[in-house]
This record gives C-alpha cells, structure tokens and sequence, in this order.
C-alpha cells in the first residue's frame, strides 16, 4: 500500500518513504514464494527523488518476472502516477483522480515583509551566488534560472517515465500532460490507465498474469 505524501528516506507505516516502500518493494522481489504484486496507490505526490527511488525498485521487480499491476485508490497523482506508470496493467475506479503530469517548484523570500518592518540586510560575497539562496533576500536571477531548469529536466523526465510506461511516444503524452487532473475514466480514454475496477479486480488479474489458478 502506498497511501499518502510521498516524502523521502525511511517513513512510519501509513505513509509512503521512497527507502521504506522500495524496501517493501525489494522484500517481494526475493520472495520467492511472491508471485506478482498488487500495488495500491492512494496518494497526491510528494517528493520526485523519492518517487524514482520506488519507481526503480518496481522495475527491478519486473525484470525479475514477476507481473506488477496498480490499483488505484481515490487519488494516484503527480508522484502517485509516476510510480504507477511501468505497470503492466493499472486499474483505476471511474472517480479515481489521476495523472496530473507536471512538476513544480516554489521558493518563498522574506524581504519585502522584512522591509515592511524596517529591516534589511547586506553584505559581500565573493561569487555571483554568494547568498543566492537566503530567504532575506530577493530571488537571485542567476539562482532562478538554476530552479527553473532543474523543474523542466524533472518535467522532461517525468515524460519519459510515462512515455516509457505506457508504451507511448513522448509527444503523445505531452497532449495530456501540463499537470492537468484526470477522471479514471477520461484516464482510461487518453491511455493512462488500462481497465476500470477496484483492488479485487486488480488482484484477480495479478494471479492471471502469474498464471495462478486461484
């Protein structure tokens, strides 16, 4: 079960830890009496790093043989998607919301609030960076453009997951990309997700294509 913000490192149960879940992850894998997994996803996102790190143990477990189908809850968005992409079905309830496609990035600064209260500051620094990241400062240009590109390599990437996932070419997916939400079932119509249905269904048809005959 993957339920909640997915947050980097180690997390408790009820949430989603990139380490912790691709852990879980791993323990199915070299089970060998585990033959596929049904991964329940419920969850709005969170962290991209965290979000490859699971991603890349659910890969493994597929290299291995074993089938890997998501099941959706009532929300597998943004991270939630990105970790569902390379299954090999994803089930989805017809008001299960999904994709949004997108990454974003926000950066707080303090200083007009400071000055408000007559406080500034200063000081000399000896590159063009220097202090380029204190939040009593007004957002350094030079900083910005570095934020900004690191969110659209992240974007790009998060189009390759999916393209990569669903058997598509990236263009394809940049039409229903940009962060937009979808329905499961608007999902089911633009290719993001395979069937309709619920985790009984989802487990059903893990077993089948592990070719269990219960």
């Amino acid at each position: 079960v993957a339920k909640g913000l997915i947050l980097d490192g180690q997390q408790p149960a009820g949430g989603i830890g990139g380490d912790s879940l691709a852990e879980l992850i791993r323990q199915a894998r070299m089970d060998s009496e585990v033959n596929a997994v049904v991964l329940r996803v419920d969850s709005g996102g969170g962290s991209a790093f965290a979000s490859e790190i699971i991603r890349n143990e659910l890969a493994l477990l597929k290299e291995s043989g074993k089938p890997l189908v998501v099941s959706m809850g009532s929300m597998a968005a943004s991270g939630g998607y990105w970790i569902s992409a390379l299954a090999d079905e994803i089930w989805a309830t017809p008001t299960t919301l999904t994709g949004s496609i997108g990454i974003y990035g926000a950066f707080p600064t303090l200083d007009k609030a400071l000055a408000k209260l007559g406080i500034y500051t200063d000081g000399v620094g000896t590159t063009d960076l220097a202090g380029a990241m204190r939040l009593d400062r007004p957002l350094n240009p030079i900083a910005g453009r570095v934020i900004q590109s690191s969110i659209e390599h992240g974007y790009e990437q998060f189009l390759e997951v999916v393209a990569e996932g669903r058997n598509m070419d990236k263009e394809s997916v940049e039409k229903i990309a940009g962060g937009r939400v979808w329905t499961g079932t608007d999902a089911l119509h633009n290719g993001l997700v395979d069937k309709l249905g619920g985790l009984d269904q989802a487990v059903v048809a893990a077993a089948a294509l592990a070719d269990l005959d219960s």
